[in-house]
């Protein structure tokens, strides 16, 4: 039993310190808190909250190229003006055929004082079509009427007055076709005599293939309307 505890210390000497005591070793920073290293017990700082709880996420940063927009209604439509049948009813009754169905009047080719009217006692019919002013002119699909008055209206261009011209004769007015030269864009003109000349293309029902130049030269005390075809 001598002999054991200075073989058992020799061995602890040879193994360089290996028998110390156990338990943990302390570091210059547990000695020193200026060493810049933090002390046992130190509380570091934490933006996610709690130890062991993520930061919250930011927000995506908004698209430049493509800005959130605000859904918003469609533009709404704008109310036609009434229709102003009275003086058509009036001016039928006058010629001694009263209208006993529905007066209309296009108000889309209203101009000046003129409007443009029929009547019909439902879709598809439309009779007696006529455009009437204020100051009690008319023009029909006829050679007869106030065409002066009609073609001289202040703001009246020559496709204007070709699409009241086509709507009164049923057709359709026509414009340049490069499949067919010779149809041209309608032409308005004031001569120096004060006669008015339209001169225009259109198509009408049944042959809408077969287009036909109409010319109407008017002065104050008549009008002459001449159809060629193409």
């Amino acid at each position: 039993m001598r002999l054991a505890l200075p073989l058992a210390a020799m061995l602890c000497a040879a193994a360089g310190g290996a028998c110390k005591k156990s338990g943990p070793a302390a570091t210059q920073a547990d000695r020193d808190p200026s060493a810049g290293a933090p002390t046992k017990g130190a509380r570091s700082d934490n933006v996610g909250g709690p130890a062991g709880d993520p930061a919250p996420t930011p927000a995506p940063p908004a698209d430049k190229d493509n800005p959130v927009t605000v859904n918003k209604p469609p533009p709404t439509s704008p109310t036609p003006p009434a229709q102003d049948t009275a003086r058509y009813v009036a001016w039928m009754a006058q010629r001694g055929k009263p209208v006993k169905d529905t007066p209309r009047e296009v108000v889309d080719l209203r101009i000046g004082d003129w409007g443009f009217f029929d009547h019909g006692g439902g879709p598809g019919q439309a009779l007696d079509r006529a455009g009437l002013d204020k100051a009690s002119h008319a023009v029909q699909p006829q050679e007869q009427g106030n065409w002066h008055a009609f073609l001289s209206t202040p703001g009246l261009d020559a496709a204007g007055a070709l699409k009241r011209v086509a709507w009164l004769f049923s057709a359709a007015e026509l414009g340049p076709n490069p499949r067919q030269p010779k149809v041209t864009a309608p032409t308005l003109e004031i001569a120096k005599d004060g006669s008015v000349k339209l001169q225009g293309w259109m198509a009408f029902p049944p042959n809408m293939s077969a287009p036909m130049r109409l010319t109407i030269t008017a002065t104050p005390g008549g009008a002459k309307l001449v159809n060629e075809s193409l």
